[in-house]
């Protein structure tokens, strides 16, 4: 029953029918003899076409809100279907994204880590930047080295020591004292007809080392080995330039010598081997001579302009 109820034709059928109705009627009967009680039954007809017509209308209105009701709710449910499914493709790709840059820095580190590795490897074999330099420390006559022949009287006891985490190899330097250049070219003039750079080279001492070991903490202050003697200078202070040369390059010393106290004292500086280290120079110098650390600190300062 509420089947039959709930059913209805096309809107505008009742209507159709009611106008047929009021078409046809007048043909098959004369409206002035109708009696009073088929008037009502005609009237109550068209009353209840006219109340099917007005259901029919209403129901066909509210099943057409209920189609646009269902479409939206599947529209929506399709859209956040759709919504759900691209917030779970943009976290997947985000966990990917993650996964990948992950697994892109973990692959920079292990390339690092291994160039890390072979460039540490290469200053292991080559010095890096480790550098090496020379110190004079005064002896008395009486202390003698088997290996070094040395004045009677008190004479330079030269040590070359290492600084820096890698080991020097090879290590050349070639020292020159400006009073012996001086000497020898006073002894060339007087003979004119020798070899002048010869001469200026004679001032010149040279030393080498094949091996130096690198700072440790069993070594923090360097390798240190003696290498050679060398005598007292004539007057108070001596400035001396060195050249060194080894596997991971060159490097230049300017050492300062001067008379404290009766004790000869000294100050250096390094430039080299490095960029770094040609623009911050390394500088020692022993703490009882401060007027020499003014003259280390000043070797390789640029004139102010």
């Amino acid at each position: 029953m509420s089947q039959l109820w709930t059913w209805h034709p096309p809107v505008g059928v009742y209507i159709a029918v009611l106008g047929v109705l009021g078409i046809l009627v007048p043909f098959f009967r004369d409206i002035t003899k109708i009696e009073k009680g088929e008037k009502a039954l005609w009237t109550l007809v068209m009353v209840v076409l006219v109340l099917l017509e007005i259901k029919s209308i209403y129901q066909d209105r509210n099943e057409h809100d209920r189609e646009q009701a269902d479409a939206r709710a599947e529209q929506l449910k399709q859209f956040s279907d759709i919504a759900s499914r691209m917030d779970k493709s943009l976290e997947e790709s985000e966990a990917s994204r993650q996964r990948s840059d992950e697994q892109f820095e973990a692959t920079i580190d292990r390339t690092n880590k291994i160039f890390g590795e072979v460039g540490d490897s290469m200053k292991m074999q080559t010095g890096g930047d480790s550098f090496a330099y020379i110190t004079f420390t005064q002896e008395p006559g009486y202390v003698q080295f088997n290996q070094f022949s040395n004045p009677s009287g008190p004479w330079f006891l030269v040590s070359i020591t290492s600084h820096g985490k890698y080991p020097l190899k090879e290590i050349h330097a070639t020292l020159m004292d400006d009073e012996r250049r001086r000497a020898a070219m006073d002894e060339y003039n007087k003979h004119p007809d020798g070899d002048w750079l010869k001469a200026i080279n004679s001032g010149d001492t040279h030393y080498q080392y094949p091996y130096l070991r690198p700072q440790s903490p069993n070594r923090p202050s360097g390798d240190v080995e003696p290498i050679g003697a060398y005598p007292i200078p004539q007057g108070n202070s001596e400035r001396l330039s060195i050249a060194f040369s080894s596997l991971n390059g060159d490097w230049i010393e300017t050492l300062h010598l001067g008379l404290v106290n009766g004790t000869w004292r000294q100050c250096l500086s390094i430039l080299g081997p490095t960029v770094t280290q040609a623009a911050k120079p390394f500088v020692y110098c022993e703490p009882e001579w401060p007027e020499g650390r003014a003259l280390a600190e000043g070797d390789w300062s640029r004139p102010k302009r």
